[in-house]
């Protein structure tokens, strides 16, 4: 499964363990906010200044999903 702007935070982290050093580097600090579980990815990095597709990109390599 690919990575989009619109997978939920709580899916990737529940399914791509290896995904939380990637979010963190990008600034994903405190990414066990429960209120964000439930939230596409593309609201979040939004709300947080973080630029989408170099988030995508290194998520999806990570998972060997490019």
């Amino acid at each position: 499964m690919k990575i989009t702007s619109e997978t939920i935070l709580g899916n990737i982290l529940t399914n791509y363990p290896e995904a939380i050093s990637i979010l963190a580097h990008h600034g994903f600090h405190g990414i066990a906010c429960p209120a964000e579980m439930w939230v596409s990815l593309e609201i979040i990095v939004k709300s947080r200044g973080i630029l989408l597709e170099p988030l995508l990109d290194d998520l999806n390599t990570a998972i060997g999903a490019n």
